[in-house]
């Protein structure tokens, strides 16, 4: 029989607390991780949704302005389901507020938390309206402001947006965020008496979701938007 010595048992001791402190330095850090996370889950997030593609204004071309853009979305406090806008409390009555929303946080169960907001003095018809000019000058038309000569001649253009949301869906091994947009323009000199509808149902799956992931998805779903928009207008006879 082999007895231990002192030294072996003193290496053991050592070991064994070295091991301690390590699961116990190892559950902090995943507590304070998961805190956090939390944390952010829970509060409310600003991040705009400015594109970052830029469209040069065509020097020939149909003259446009854009007059308005109208936010029709229908906000509720406990939606049936994460794919209707939503917000925490009576916010939903704050037009300051739900014209700047296009999204809700969840936690894994699929409970709503946070939402997230464009910065004050942004909101989604400031980017619905970008996206529309963007797609006017892809497809050759020239968007004109207030500040150009010609503006008052300029063929108008009217957006309503119906929807604009971005949600989130819980998943086992990952959560996929989702985004869907309804819009309709109608331009009669360009249009006729029939508006362009484009809707667009983008979604990505990713491992978990941050403000940056928010914003991505909502900038990559406003692209598609342009896109088809764009297509729309080149599949009509110019005027």
């Amino acid at each position: 029989m082999h007895d231990s010595s002192p030294l072996d048992t003193d290496r053991h001791s050592v070991q064994k607390g070295n091991l301690m402190r390590y699961n116990c330095l190892k559950f902090i850090a995943i507590f304070g991780c998961a805190a956090l996370l939390s944390a952010c889950a829970v509060s409310r997030s600003v991040v705009h949704i400015e594109q970052s593609e830029t469209i040069e204004n065509p020097a020939e071309g149909p003259e446009v302005r854009i007059v308005e853009v109208n936010d029709n979305r229908q906000f509720e406090i406990d939606p049936r389901s994460p794919d209707i806008p939503s917000l925490a409390n009576d916010e939903i009555d704050d037009a300051s507020v739900t014209e700047r929303a296009y999204g809700r946080k969840r936690n894994t169960y699929g409970m709503a938390l946070g939402d997230v907001l464009t910065p004050e003095g942004k909101t989604v018809s400031d980017a619905i309206a970008k996206t529309v000019e963007n797609a006017f000058q892809a497809a050759g038309y020239r968007v004109l402001t207030p500040e150009d000569a010609d503006y008052a001649n300029a063929a108008d253009v009217k957006v309503d947006v119906t929807e604009f949301w971005s949600w989130f869906e819980p998943g086992f091994w990952q959560v996929t965020v989702h985004n869907r947009s309804d819009i309709s323009l109608s331009a009669e000199e360009i249009t006729s008496s029939s508006p362009i509808r484009v809707t667009e149902h983008y979604k990505e799956n990713m491992q978990m979701v941050l403000d940056s992931d928010w914003q991505a998805s909502a900038i990559k779903a406003l692209q598609e938007v342009r896109k088809k928009i764009t297509d729309a207008l080149l599949a009509l006879p110019k005027p």
